[in-house]
């Protein structure tokens, strides 16, 4: 499933679905599950793709797991290097440095590029595709080997370059170009696109396949535990190796950001990965936020947006979030935890 070619990029929850076919940022997530029960078995792979460890687990009683579980994995590392922002066989790469020309992309690129657009808007920016200069200006590009914090300065000019808005689209020959020096990352919601296409690959093979993918925490239900059971996820304590919330899902996704994962600390202050497009400095107020969503696409991109608003106001993504069809739990700076009414309905079984 593909977004429309409309030119009306304003968005409503249902195309955003649409656009992405369908990560728990770090959700240090466990999911307690049985690998044998009577003649089911659940077949484990893991491997690295997306930047991070992923763990897949499927069962299927008309093909060979092993076969899906591989197909997944093969997916996940085309993915890795079509969406990098650094690889020469990036298409990403490609129209950023063809800045200002219109640059003719697949099917698949566009829509998710289009989907990226439509979370800048949703969140009036907090999440935003083209944050890619501010990131390599404090270093979490690459291997992460020039971690620093940049100067007033650096941080003003990068800043200059950011702006959802400086991406433009040509629906009729599906081209995309970005303009006044901005760069596309689509490392907030890359993660979350291709865990869903995971599930679209196990479904593809078996209709009534089920297990569950997880890459770097973030975690996609292909279908229920033995067909009618919730698989059990942890939420991870930022500040520590506990888990601070129990959730259950049969289906659907979770994903989480969170300032554990990509950082430094220098004269010790804290700096990580989640900046503020608004600021050009990380996010602070929070420790992490968790999305619950019908798809990892929404619960990738949001969890970041989230991240950012709650800083400024937590009480507004509690109440909004729920509307977009994401169900937050936030951990404030400190540790205190909020959450929606939503949310907690995950909470059971």
């Amino acid at each position: 499933m593909w977004p429309s070619d409309s030119n009306d990029h304003r968005v409503t929850r249902r195309n955003v679905v649409i656009f992405a076919i369908l990560l728990f940022g770090t959700l240090g997530t466990f999911l307690s599950f049985l690998l044998l029960r009577g003649n089911e078995q659940y077949y484990e792979l893991r491997g690295f793709a997306l930047g991070t460890s992923v763990r897949i687990v499927v069962s299927s009683k008309k093909i060979d797991p092993k076969t899906i579980a591989e197909a997944i994995l093969e997916d996940m590392k085309r993915i890795t290097y079509k969406f990098s922002t650094t690889d020469e066989r990036s298409v990403v790469k490609k129209i950023n440095d063809h800045a200002g020309e219109w640059v003719e992309v697949d099917e698949e690129t566009y829509s998710l590029i289009k989907a990226a657009y439509a979370f800048a808007e949703l969140t009036e920016g907090a999440f935003d595709p083209t944050v890619g200069k501010l990131l390599e200006v404090w270093g979490f590009t690459g291997n992460y080997e020039n971690l620093r914090v940049p100067s007033d300065d650096e941080i003003k000019k990068a800043l200059s370059f950011v702006g959802y808005r400086n991406v433009l689209f040509d629906d009729k020959n599906m081209q995309v170009m970005v303009k006044n020096g901005s760069k596309i990352d689509l490392g907030g919601i890359a993660k979350g696109y291709a865990l869903d296409r995971a599930r679209q690959i196990a479904l593809s093979f078996d209709e009534n396949a089920t297990g569950f993918v997880e890459a770097g925490g973030d975690i996609r239900i292909i279908g229920p535990k033995f067909g009618k059971y919730p698989w059990v996820i942890g939420v991870k304590d930022p500040r520590g190796d506990d888990v601070i919330d129990y959730i259950y899902l049969k289906s659907g996704a979770a994903a989480t950001s969170g300032d554990y994962e990509r950082y430094f600390i220098e004269d010790g202050i804290r700096y990580h990965h989640i900046i503020d497009p608004s600021t050009g400095y990380p996010a602070r107020g929070i420790w992490s936020v968790t999305i619950v969503a019908e798809d990892a696409t929404t619960a990738d991109a949001l969890s970041t947006a989230g991240f950012v608003m709650a800083g400024r106001d937590w009480r507004k993504v509690v109440l909004d979030f729920p509307r977009m069809g994401a169900h937050p739990l936030i951990v404030l700076e400190g540790g205190k935890i909020e959450k929606s009414e939503t949310f907690k309905l995950f909470e059971r079984e």
